[in-house]
């Protein structure tokens, strides 16, 4: 039988975040040492190498990536459990566990601010999490409800989808090559750079996309290129090595990072819209309530 404790499980996981072994240990406050043995036995224990290692930095293998997508699943599933026990020990009248990529919009701030008042003794958990992973972490009852886009939430038949919104598309560019870009700059950027793509995510408004891009900059064909996560998308689109299209309520998410610039796509015919998630199969009167109450308040607003 295989035995993994959970702190092996985090080291492994900011292992891969990081892509380094030094930036991880010193995260954990532990030496280098330590931290290698404790991934070599990982690695052992499931008879898998879950690295490719080289002078600077490390990468995952295709097992590795795998099993980071399980594991990061897998500890956020105990630390719900851990706060379910403590919440009931506490006297809490429940948990209700919230994710959404950002603020998508006014009724999710509404609706929480009505549940707090509603339920004051409620342990209510509001996190952020990356829009295309939020369908699967309500399936594997990491969080109860997900608020996310309607393209990222195709092909999940045992979750239920109700539109809360619509939200348009915005070009995220590298602000160093692009400091002030207008929409008169999209032929340059276009011409000169490539269009980054998540690999594992084709929605229905791409083509629309490309389309009016390639009209926008008098081109007949669109270069692009294909990266494992949205993160990935961001990250090159930061560093100069492409440009990406992300919707415009995530880039409010993101106006921290000074390495990008985001250009707003409003004439663009392009849209999308915000859902929120919850399974079919919920029973839980907390989680029943919250949608009432944000059900309510769409149909209050005509949403």
């Amino acid at each position: 039988m295989i035995v993994i404790n959970l702190e092996t499980l985090q080291y492994f996981q900011y292992t891969a975040k990081y892509k380094n072994i030094t930036k991880a240990a010193k995260h954990f406050y532990i030496s280098q040492s330590t931290l290698s043995r404790h991934i070599i036995a990982l690695e052992n224990e499931l008879g898998v190498k879950l690295f490719e290692r080289n002078n600077k930095n490390i990468e995952l293998t295709e097992a590795g990536k795998v099993f980071y997508k399980e594991c990061d699943s897998f500890i956020k599933h105990m630390e719900t459990v851990i706060m379910n026990v403590q919440s009931a020990d506490k006297g809490s009248s429940g948990i209700l566990r919230i994710t959404s990529p950002g603020n998508l919009c006014q009724v999710l701030s509404d609706s929480l601010a009505i549940m707090k008042e509603k339920y004051p003794s409620i342990n209510l958990i509001v996190e952020s999490y990356n829009f295309d992973e939020i369908p699967c972490s309500i399936q594997y009852d990491i969080y109860n409800v997900g608020f996310t886009y309607d393209f990222a939430s195709f092909g999940y038949e045992d979750l239920l989808s109700t539109p809360i919104g619509t939200d348009y598309f915005s070009l995220a560019v590298s602000s160093k090559l692009f400091k002030n870009p207008t929409k008169e700059t999209i032929a340059e950027i276009v011409k000169s750079l490539p269009l980054i793509l998540p690999s594992h995510i084709e929605p229905p408004f791409l083509k629309l996309i490309l389309h009016e891009l390639q009209n926008s900059a008098g081109v007949k064909k669109i270069n692009t290129n294909y990266v494992n996560t949205t993160e990935s998308v961001m990250l090159e689109a930061s560093l100069g090595l492409g440009y990406g299209i992300v919707p415009t309520s995530l880039t409010k998410a993101k106006s921290g990072n000074e390495n990008i610039s985001y250009i707003n796509l409003d004439d663009f015919s392009a849209k999308c819209a915000i859902v929120m998630l919850y399974k079919k199969s919920n029973t839980s009167e907390l989680v029943n309530s919250f949608i009432d109450i944000v059900n309510g308040l769409c149909t209050e607003k005509n949403l």
